[in-house]
């Protein structure tokens, strides 16, 4: 049965939404730090890697990720890709955990910043109703806990309902880039596949000689054994 317009609008509204990202590497030292020597399947990531697929990701920020690395054929193994591949999608969810708990601690001091405002609001709307201490002291004190109490929970306030801005961006970013799909494609591999059979073709499709001509060659051929006799 055909399929539904529904669907297919579905389906063309989801390729639409994959974003491919192509990076060019000269070799895996580009991908991961140059100053950590752990295994692959241990290494840190290049900053310069990183900044660019940051970059990337501010010029297309919808939809799903596909991030296709390109490399020389010299660096094509199948376990090295798997490493890689990996390491990728493990660092980028570990990035992603570590923003999440980063963004939920600014959240947790924000609260403390509203607490302590309110706290020093109230203790020195105490202190003035009461009377506890002399007007002199109550305006000194008023001096230090007003302005305190406004800041704590202002500042408190902008924290917990917008916490790092920057953070909240890479937090998107890792996000998806650990649910991305990782592609290598290494260059001369497909060249090589496409120029056999071109090869092949033009060996099948020879040009046979037809008609008049092939008469001539027949006669040619046929008269090159008496030019030797005469020769010798």
């Amino acid at each position: 049965m055909p399929e539904k317009p529904e669907k297919t609008a579905e389906i063309e509204e989801h390729i639409k939404d994959i974003q491919d990202i192509s990076i060019a590497i000269d070799s895996w030292d580009d991908v991961f730090s140059d100053f950590d020597p752990s295994p692959i399947d241990h290494r840190i990531l290049s900053e310069d890697f990183l900044s660019e697929l940051k970059k990337r990701y501010r010029e297309t920020q919808r939809g799903e990720f596909v991030i296709t690395i390109y490399a020389p054929a010299s660096l094509k193994d199948e376990v090295t890709e798997k490493l890689v591949n990996k390491r990728l999608k493990q660092y980028f969810k570990f990035r992603h955990l570590s923003l999440q708990k980063e963004i939920a601690l600014a959240v947790r001091k924000g609260s403390l910043f509203v607490v302590g405002g309110i706290a020093a609001l109230s203790s020195l709307t105490m202190l003035t109703y009461f009377q506890m201490l002399d007007k002199l002291a109550l305006e000194l004190i008023a001096i230090i806990l007003m302005p305190l109490g406004w800041f704590g929970i202002w500042e408190g306030f902008s924290r917990i309902i917008e916490p790092a801005p920057l953070l909240k961006q890479d937090l998107e970013l890792f996000g998806k880039l650990s649910k991305a799909a990782f592609k290598f494609k290494y260059a001369g591999s497909q060249e090589e596949a496409t120029v056999a059979p071109v090869v092949k073709q033009e060996s099948k499709h020879e040009v046979k000689p037809t008609g008049v001509a092939a008469q001539e060659i027949k006669s040619e051929s046929k008269h090159e054994p008496k030019e030797e006799k005469e020769v010798k």
